[in-house]
Parts: C-alpha cells; structure tokens; sequence
C-alpha cells in the first residue's frame, strides 16, 4: 500500500467517525432541548437560540474534518 492509499483510507475512516460522533450529537441536543421546551414551553426562545448555536459549533467541526479528509486526498501532504 502506498502512502496515498494510506491517506485516502485515513481520510476515509476520520470523515465517517466524525459525521456519525456530529449526527449523535445532534441528536441528543434535539432531544434535550425538546425536553426542555415540553417542561418549560415560556423558555422556548431562550433554547432554541442554545440550540442553534450548539448545532452551528458541532456542525462546524464536521465541515472542519471534511477539510481535512480533502486536503489528504487531493492534495496529499506526504509526498
């Protein structure tokens, strides 16, 4: 194997985990701030903004790896 399928394969494997960790993520701060609301629907305001933001920074970290999978890919550091 070369050092270009090696980093393919890394890239490959780090986007994967990362999308699967981010859309758990996700799901659990939809979930809670569902909670949230249903117990405190005067807050919805306050927690969809928490929400959101929370959302942004974990989907910006996503789109960071993804970065990183085509700078390896395309234009391969290791050669």
């Amino acid at each position: 194997m070369t050092i270009q399928m090696i980093s393919v394969l890394g890239a490959a494997f780090g986007l994967a985990l990362v999308a699967a960790a981010s859309a758990i993520g996700q799901g659990i701060a939809t979930g809670k701030a569902g909670e949230g609301i249903s117990r405190q629907p005067e807050a919805r305001g306050p927690i969809m903004t928490a929400l959101i933001i929370g959302i942004s920074f974990i989907e910006s970290l996503t789109l960071y790896a993804l970065l990183i999978a085509i700078i390896l890919i395309f234009v391969n550091p290791f050669k």
